[in-house]
């Protein structure tokens, strides 16, 4: 059942005290009186007097009880005094309440206009967790006040300026602005942070005078300081994060209430139409992403326009003219529509992009228009199978670029990579090969196999049962790599000069390994220090993971304690040969997750009473 389908049942029935659930496989609808509808699978819990704290994500406080498979939801409307107060000393700290003997009784005020919300009182006690004196804590209190009425009988525009006093309490105007990007995505939406971080820069949100390296980092940094004052949550492995749905109704509403930030939000709404609006000109920011929109046939006028958000949709068809009175534009995502197969030529008016994604589409040529492209500084083509054609100088001719990805790109990365060398700014690359051959000619650029790739991938190698590593591992910012579909391949090679410092995965974080079916093991991520995903997928020959003959070699290996130190999740499916994982107990102090489908001859986990201190689940 669909969202806006349960709450017009919601309304029909004119529920006020009915409770009803319905549990799928990654979600569970709770309905509440008024039309309220809470999505938080992650907060429910078996006994009913925990969920008295850990509900208190929600809005309206709620026990959850498992009856079979069925959750029986029983409402609980507001924290009483006590338990309201105990939460917001949880969020701010008894160390601030302590600071000074008038601060308490303020914060026993500032409860009292929480009205027993657990959101509320979530987020304004972490904006008040940095305030230390009492004329901070009166004019707080003075704030709250003046806002909304305290009672407040549901949920809507009334709490918003409660909770609006975190966001007043971000640090500056950058922090504020980079909240409110966030609600471009739709409700429940796992937001990619690395992704984000790249709009922001894309946006010029972040600091321009700084390089790249360092506007990640504070992108980062922001998000971080989100996350603590309860704007955003945490997603798995801290590589996602979330907006709650109310939290983001709050920053649409401020958006909306705002001279300067004017945005059209129309994120995962099944829209199956371009959408109609009267002031174009107004908007800042558009998100029309997560739609079933197939054509874009109407011109629009928006000459403020910064943002705009189109990727997963149907789209086919973008008219030439689409984009002719956009010319602030500085962020595109088209990324996700596999039915677009074609680049509209018009895309050259946008002299002021930035930001470019055009990954997973099924573009099958680049305009030589774009060109004109002249500030472009990121460009994605990852996973555009069907792309067979890149104009010569196209790639060069975007003097600014200082991000190119191209894992998964049907044109050969080794027909650019020449090209690449006359982009002075390009900082980071993402790349895939299709041979052995491939790689090794690839490897002759030095210029980029010394500081700017990523992430690669190694697909479908048909030409080596051999492969060296040592290219790779000299990589300095190699993150991901990823082997599928090499068929012939039977060894990775380790060689002495890789222990003996020559090179080593230093920043290697994720390894993917998928069919590859003749490889017997994979001892060399033992040079992966800071490991912290391992996912391997249908290497139906696969026998060890690592193998004790091979480890045995390199006895000289330092740090051979600390194998998987950093690993925070195992995934192992589909491997009916696989015996071994590593012959003696490991600690993995990291790790969070083991996940082991379909490995029938895999008898014994590496794991005993100290491995992991209770953080795993299998």
């Amino acid at each position: 059942m669909k969202v806006g389908n349960l709450r017009a049942v919601m309304r029909k029935l004119e529920i006020s005290s009915t409770y009803y659930v319905e549990r799928s496989l990654h979600c569970c609808w709770m309905i509440y009186g008024n039309g309220l509808i809470l999505q938080e699978p992650g907060y429910l819990f078996q006994h009913k007097k925990m969920a008295l704290k850990s509900f208190s994500q929600l809005v309206v406080l709620t026990c959850a009880v498992k009856c079979n498979r069925t959750w029986i939801i029983i409402s609980v409307e507001c924290l009483p005094p006590g338990e309201a107060f105990k939460l917001f000393e949880e969020k701010v700290g008894s160390e601030t309440l302590r600071m000074h003997p008038d601060i308490c009784k303020l914060a026993e005020a500032v409860v009292e206009e929480c009205a027993g919300l657990p959101l509320a009182l979530i987020t304004i006690g972490r904006a008040m967790a940095s305030k230390k004196t009492p004329r901070e804590w009166e004019y707080a209190t003075e704030v709250l006040r003046q806002s909304a009425a305290s009672v407040l009988p549901g949920v809507g525009k009334e709490m918003y300026p409660k909770l609006k006093f975190s966001y007043d309490c971000l640090p500056d105007e950058r922090f504020r602005s980079c909240f409110l990007y966030c609600s471009l995505y739709p409700e429940d939406y796992p937001i990619g942070k690395d992704k984000l971080v790249d709009c922001w820069i894309g946006e010029g949100l972040l600091d321009e005078i700084t390089n790249l390296s360092n506007a990640r980092n504070q992108g980062h940094f922001i998000i971080g300081s989100l996350i603590d004052a309860c704007l955003l949550e945490k997603g798995r492995f801290n590589v996602n994060v979330k907006m709650h749905d109310v939290i983001r109704d709050m920053a649409l509403w401020i958006a909306g209430e705002s001279e300067k930030e004017k945005f059209f939000v129309k994120s995962g709404v099944q829209l199956k139409e371009q959408p109609k609006a009267e002031k174009w000109e107004e908007v800042t920011r558009m998100s029309l992403m997560n739609n079933q929109i197939e054509n874009l046939t109407e011109i629009l006028e928006c000459p403020n326009l910064q943002t705009l958000f189109l990727r997963s949709n149907l789209l086919k068809v973008i008219i030439n003219d689409f984009f002719n009175f956009m010319p602030m534009l500085r962020v595109l995502d088209l990324s996700g529509n596999m039915n677009l197969e074609e680049l509209p030529v018009g895309i050259a008016k946008l002299v002021s992009l930035e930001h470019l994604n055009l990954s997973r589409t099924g573009i099958k040529k680049l305009p030589v228009e774009m060109k004109a492209l002249a500030k472009l500084k990121y460009l994605n083509l990852e996973w555009t199978r069907d792309l067979e054609m890149i104009p010569q100088q196209l790639i060069s001719s975007f003097s600014k670029l200082q991000v190119l990805k191209m894992v998964g790109c049907g044109y050969g990365c080794l027909s650019v990579l020449e090209e690449m060398e006359h982009l002075k700014y390009l900082n980071v690359l993402t790349l895939g090969f299709r041979s052995a051959s491939e790689l090794e000619k690839a490897s002759r650029f030095n210029k980029f196999f010394s500081c700017a790739i990523e992430c690669v991938s190694l697909e479908g190698f048909r030409d080596s049962r051999s492969l060296n590593i040592m290219a790779l591992a000299k990589l300095q910012h190699l993150h991901a790599l990823s082997l599928s579909s090499c068929m012939d391949l039977e060894e990775v090679k380790i060689e002495r000069n890789i222990i003996e410092g020559a090179g080593c995965f230093h920043s290697l974080r994720s390894v993917n390994l998928i069919g590859c079916n003749n490889l017997r093991d994979v001892s060399w991520v033992i040079f992966a220090p800071h490991l912290e995903l391992l996912y391997i997928l249908k290497c139906q020959g696969l026998e060890e993971i690592i193998s004790e003959e091979k480890l045995g070699e390199v006895a000289e290996l330092k740090g051979n304690s600390n194998l998987f130190s950093k690993l925070k999740d195992l995934v192992l499916r589909y491997l009916p040969k696989l015996k071994t994982i590593y012959h003696h107990a490991l600690p993995f102090p990291q790790l969070k997750e083991i996940r082991i489908v379909k490995c029938g001859m895999l008898k014994k986990l590496p794991l005993n009473s100290n491995s992991a201190k209770g953080q795993a689940r299998h």
